[in-house]
């Protein structure tokens, strides 16, 4: 197909937008399949950036679609389609080559549409920098396709992002499980929460320990069994059940934890008077002290001590919140979530991201079992 100036000429006078239409199919499709010589092809350009500003959807829709994958199409041409409304931006966004990272960030940024986003999110190459841009934007069917797309780059700090948005949704959880290039660091932590398939291709895929696979399993019935006790259950009936599960082995740290991550102090304060040997009185009465005596208490139970400092300010939390244990709040999970992410100091605290993942595990359990 040859082409010439007159061609640029009937774009300029050219009233019908049928006409117009006709030329931009024809010209765009040539032009991206390298039939035109040098000279054509700066001609072409020129009308690209005529028919750019078209005020027809349709003309500025065979652009995006014939150039989306020419390498050699006009960057300003290019953009100028990936700005534009998202019906005719979509093509360039995911499939052109031409527009840069930072084209890619600024549009990002700046967008609201959830199709622009998504089809940004799947690209070809999708670098480390514009993954975190993308989970930003806190739009779950855009980390959904970021996810679901094998050639994107995520970082540490990406996945990061996604954790701590999402943490709740069981969907994206698992999409992050299927990666194959999950940082170590979130591997452990999310492998409790995943799905039963994910599991098993998580223990194929990053080698999981059977330590912690075997710990996975009996996480649910953990749960199960903190649901069996609430404010109904008499004393006798809460030590009975403590000194039962002390006996079968199942008394560990991580369902001590759980109970005051739920705001269960009654449960707490019988594990921690088995786990030690002392009466309950006792041990209700050394966990209230704001000196030294939960110190020597905790000391007493062997519990792990790199995990005190962590479990005495969630101690500390539920006492206020449940008044000392005299009453148990419904939205407790909610109020104690909320009081961690705004303790700023929260992060100096050793093992405090454990104790978090641990009641984001009991949310998300909750939420499916509604």
């Amino acid at each position: 197909m040859a082409i010439n100036i007159s061609d640029l000429q009937k774009i300029i006078q050219e009233p019908s937008a049928a006409a117009r239409a006709e030329v931009a199919e024809k010209i765009s499709l040539a032009f991206a399949e390298g039939e035109f010589i040098d000279n054509e092809k700066r001609i072409a350009i020129e009308i690209f950036r005529l028919l750019v500003k078209d005020v027809e959807i349709q003309v500025r829709k065979i652009l995006s679609n014939n150039l989306a994958e020419s390498i050699e199409a006009p960057h300003d041409v290019i953009l100028k389609l990936a700005s534009d409304l998202a019906e005719i931006s979509l093509p360039v966004l995911e499939k052109s080559f031409v527009l840069t990272e930072s084209d890619l960030i600024d549009i990002t940024k700046s967008s609201k549409n959830v199709e622009v986003m998504s089809a940004i999110a799947r690209r070809e190459i999708i670098s480390p920098e514009l993954s975190v841009e993308l989970v930003k934007k806190e739009n779950p069917q855009v980390i959904k396709t970021l996810l679901r797309n094998g050639n994107a780059n995520i970082d540490e700090l990406g996945f990061g992002h996604v954790y701590n948005l999402f943490g709740n949704d069981a969907d994206i959880v698992d999409l992050m499980g299927k990666r194959k290039n999950l940082p170590a660091k979130f591997v452990e932590k999310i492998f409790v929460i995943v799905s039963d398939e994910v599991k098993r291709i998580m223990t194929s895929q990053y080698n999981i320990p059977m330590k912690v696979a075997d710990s996975s399993a009996h996480y649910a019935r953990e749960l199960a069994t903190l649901g069996l006790i609430d404010q109904s259950m008499s004393n006798m009936d809460t030590t009975d059940l403590v000194v039962h599960l002390h006996a079968a082995g199942r008394l560990n740290t991580s369902l001590v934890i759980r109970s005051l991550c739920l705001g269960n102090l009654r449960f707490f304060e019988h594990a921690m008077a088995v786990l030690s040997g002392i009466s309950v009185i006792n041990a209700q009465l050394l966990i209230l002290d704001n000196s030294m005596g939960f110190d020597a208490l905790y000391k007493k139970t062997e519990l792990p001590i790199e995990l005190f400092p962590a479990i005495r300010h969630l101690l500390k939390i539920v006492i206020e919140e449940t008044n000392g244990g005299r009453y148990q709040r419904s939205d407790f999970k909610k109020i104690l979530t909320s009081r961690l992410l705004e303790d700023k100091n929260i992060h100096e605290i050793d093992y405090m991201d454990y104790i978090i993942t641990i009641i984001q595990n009991n949310q998300r359990s909750n939420a499916q079992a509604c």
